[in-house]
């Protein structure tokens, strides 16, 4: 045997647990939960694909007191009650293992570490890697054992070696138990020296190298510190000996006991009996793998137009709109094929297919036509994305290391590790390149029909084929069309910003009585809660939702506020937009659509949907993007959309009076409230009857709106009561709403898409109250969101029919920004303002207020 492959059963499936019992709870049809199996299951397996071990064993916790307890009654004694979710899953955990041939063990007085460690130490002829989320098994690295160290969710390990080790945290192996001796251990309750954390922890064994040298040496440690180690001296070495990992437990088995020779198919009856439907399928494709091998050829064979043809672009891991295209992968006909560029560009029967196919499928379309059009190769529009469909069916799949994770779809090697090498020297990595291709290509082709009939089944193919498809080219083309930006508008905005800077610093300084580092928390609390003498929280934190509280306490916190803005403004804007302007004088944002839970569509690189309309200061951003020369700039944006959607899918016969007879929606909620006539309700009572119209919509508590408006919580309640007496068919759709929530674990919105709410049965009162919210906002905004795409699919169409030169450019929510040829302007506001208003027929009329401008600032 060569390879040992030992892992911590507790550890891993504590981890599985907790890093998946936030996202979508799994369960069984007869109500088991396996979300911590699931977990379990992808990182064994995984683990299993890396190191391809010849021994595997499986240890466990007993459960019962150990020789650690009895040295210390109070050992893990702060360790809260397990979730009976998982409590359930720990019998589960054993029964996979036994279905898979695979030796587990356990023993009474000893816990699973001490089993690792120990038969890790007695066969060191045999190179041993330790799957594990504990740090404290860092100790046992040596030349023949290193740790394969979970470090978020379910899918990132580190292997830790002694190199390793001493690159992240300056420490050897030894100095582990060192570290929890100085430290303690919260996790496990070890003491440790009280008033030593992490930090100077590390200081100490980096000067002394053991715990028990920095007592030989304590008279050279001065002030509390040496107090600390004096006073804690035999909690260090008590603390020493729990951490310990034991070495020589006697382990009841060889390695011929632990001998691995593959999983043994009768976990494909584990699988079934726990509807593991990715696990049953994943347990066929070895076969198929072996049989089916990606070849390199110079043109496609097969035909392309079948409906399971599937075609993959081969890029670097570059900025989209810098990245390098070597090939493509295809999946026909039960063969793979990979063509590289300069070939595929000669292949008349692929180029054909690109540009008119019907039944193209991809993952992440958008990004396809990207280096298409990058490469001067016409795509057409794809039949169906799997980024897109996984989305739709579960709305937690908002990456690809998740989507292949949901999917089991492995790894083999990092991309990392692939591109970046490839653009200097291709062959050496050629290989490489060609198994993750293929790998990806097993994926798709075992989950695809599956995906396109559960699609089916739960009502959401018209969505995607109707609307996600449809609008993927769309955004395509606006990130390629980009926005004009001037860049010495932005300068000037800049030393604006920065003269409002220094003058608002200036007066901090003056009220502090000093200079300091504004920018730095631990000086500006030193600042306001010991100089100032201000009220603190627990924590002393300076948060701007801290400071908005003590605004009135002292003159300097508004100084400190204000510069906070201008800070925020000069960063993220001035200096962060500038950061992204092209050769072309744009700014080509991503939207992105697999990301917003509700549906909504978020931008990135940069961010142009987060700056701010609140203030003019903000505001002020939007005249550096400038209409080019000849353009002008068409803004339209809905009004009010989701309190018209919320009257529309509530029924509210008030509400849809009040927006069909163009009464201001605000007003009316203030006469309601208030209790006042229409011509009595002031600009006050409006503004506070805006805030209780939005935060019925997000699901705003007593306390929420309380705190918004300034008033006290009864107030606010009685608001909320009189707000749904004046509107009782809206508290009766949320009631129903949150029932049929708690009921199915999902909302959905009118056009079908759903939201997975797992926290609406959470046991945790606060968590269930956000399901909650979550649940009466997500239909409401999620319809709002769809609605707009509509609208934008509705557009292009037109702007096509008609023929115009004019570009829709972005989208921020509830507005439409196009870039409008002056000639253009009439037919571009008809179509804009027809597509957004008639794109659907709602009880209340859709109202799109639409105004030009040279500069976003003044279309806006």
């Amino acid at each position: 045997m060569e390879k040992l492959l030992l892992l911590d059963g507790n550890s891993m499936l504590f981890r599985a647990y907790y890093a998946t019992v936030y996202g979508r709870m799994m369960k069984t049809s007869n109500g088991i939960p396996t979300n911590a199996i699931f977990g379990f299951v992808t990182m064994f397996q995984k683990a299993l694909a890396q190191i391809e071990p010849d021994g595997v064993m499986v240890a466990w916790d007993a459960g019962k007191p150990t020789f650690r307890h009895e040295m210390y009654p109070n050992y893990k004694g702060t360790r809260k009650e397990l979730d009976q979710e998982l409590i359930v899953q720990f019998p589960i955990a054993r029964e996979f293992l036994d279905a898979c041939g695979i030796r587990r063990y356990e023993c009474e007085g000893i816990e699973a570490d001490d089993i690792i460690g120990s038969f890790a130490k007695a066969h060191p002829q045999v190179h041993t890697t330790i799957l594990t989320s504990d740090r404290d098994l860092l100790q046992l690295i040596d030349d023949t054992t290193d740790v394969l160290l979970m470090k978020k969710g379910i899918s990132e390990m580190q292997r830790m070696d002694a190199a390793a080790l001493e690159e992240v945290y300056g420490l050897r192996p030894a100095q582990i138990i060192d570290l929890k001796a100085l430290m303690g251990d919260t996790a496990d309750n070890i003491p440790g020296v009280r008033g030593i954390g992490e930090k100077t922890a590390l200081k100490l064994l980096n000067c002394y190298h053991s715990v028990d040298n920095v007592y030989a040496h304590i008279d050279e440690i001065k002030g509390k510190l040496k107090e600390k180690l004096a006073d804690g001296r035999e909690a260090a070495q008590m603390s020493k000996e729990l951490a310990t990992i034991k070495v020589d437990a006697a382990i009841p088995f060889t390695l011929d006991d632990v001998a691995f020779h593959g999983i043994d198919p009768q976990v494909q009856a584990f699988y079934q009996k726990y509807e593991m439907k990715s696990f049953l399928q994943q347990a066929h494709a070895p076969q198929k793998a072996e049989t089916t091998s990606i070849r390199c050829v110079d043109h496609i064979e097969g035909d392309l137009e079948r409906e399971d043809t599937i075609v993959l672009a081969d890029y670097d891991n570059e900025h989209y709109t810098h990245k390098l295209l070597y090939g493509f992968a295809i999946a026909c006909e039960g063969q793979f094929f990979y063509i590289p560029l300069a070939d595929a560009k000669k292949d008349e029967k692929l180029m054909n297919y690109l540009a008119h196919g019907k039944n193209k499928n991809t993952y992440n379309a958008k990004e396809f036509y990207h280096i298409c059009a990058r490469n001067e190769i016409a795509c057409g529009d794809f039949a169906f994305d799997l980024m897109l469909g996984a989305f739709l069916l579960d709305s937690s799949l908002t990456s690809y290391e998740r989507f292949l994770d949901h999917y089991q779809i492995p790894m083999p090697v990092s991309i990392d590790d692939v591109y970046g090498k490839r653009g200097k020297s291709i062959l050496p990595e050629f290989d490489r390149q060609l198994a993750h291709m293929q790998a990806q290509l097993q994926g798709y082709v075992r989950i695809l029909a599956d995906m396109k009939q559960e699609l089916k089944e739960q009502q959401l193919w018209k969505l995607l084929s109707e609307l996600e498809l449809p609008l993927s080219h769309i955004l395509f083309e606006m990130e390629q069309e980009g926005i004009c930006i001037s860049e010495p508008v932005l300068d000037e905005i800049g030393e604006v910003t920065g003269q409002r800077m220094e003058a608002y610093a200036q007066k901090v300084y003056e009220y502090a009585g000093m200079q300091f580092n504004i920018n730095s928390p631990k000086q500006l609390a030193a600042v306001l809660f010991d100089e100032l003498g201000l009220r603190s929280t627990k924590k002393r934190s300076t948060a701007v939702e801290v400071l908005e509280k003590l605004r009135d306490a002292h003159p300097i916190v508004n100084c400190l506020l204000e510069y906070r803005k201008y800070a925020k403004l000069y960063s993220t804007y001035v200096q962060g937009l500038k950061k992204h302007i092209g050769a072309d004088g744009k700014i080509h944002t991503i939207f992105n659509q697999a990301l917003a839970q509700t549906g909504r569509l978020s931008s990135s690189e940069p961010n142009l949907q987060n700056i701010s309309v609140r203030d003019e200061e903000g505001r002020e951003i939007r005249k550096a993007f400038v209409a080019q020369e000849g353009h002008v700039f068409l803004s339209a944006d809905y009004s009010q959309i989701e309190l018209r959607m919320l009257a529309h899918m509530a029924d509210e016969t008030q509400m849809i009076d009040a927006f069909n007879h163009d009464i201001d929606i605000h007003t009316k909620t203030a006469m309601q409230i208030f209790d006042v006539s229409q011509e009595e309700v002031d600009a006050g009572m409006r503004r506070s009857a805006k805030t209780v119209n939005f935060g019925i919509v997000y699901g705003q508590s007593d306390y929420g709106l309380s705190e918004q408006l300034g008033i006290t919580r009864k107030e606010a309640h009685s608001f909320i009561e009189k707000y749904f007496a004046s509107y009782p068919k809206i508290h009766a759709f949320m009631n129903d709403t949150i029932a049929f929530c708690e009921a199915n674990g999902y909302v959905k919105t009118m056009f079908g898409r759903r939201r997975y709410i797992p926290e609406i049965s959470d046991k945790n009162y606060m968590m269930r109250e956000f399901g909650k919210r979550a649940a009466m906002n997500a239909p409401i905004q999620g319809s709002a969101a769809d609605l707009i795409k509509l609208a934008m699919i509705e557009i292009d169409k037109r702007m096509r029919r008609e023929q115009v030169r004019s570009r829709m450019i972005l989208q921020i929510h509830d507005e439409l920004i196009f870039d409008v040829l002056e000639e253009e302007r009439e037919i571009m506001l008809k179509i804009v303002e027809e597509g957004m208003q008639n794109v659907m027929q709602l009880k209340v009329p859709l109202i799109a207020n639409a105004s030009f401008g040279k500069t976003w600032y003044e279309a806006k």
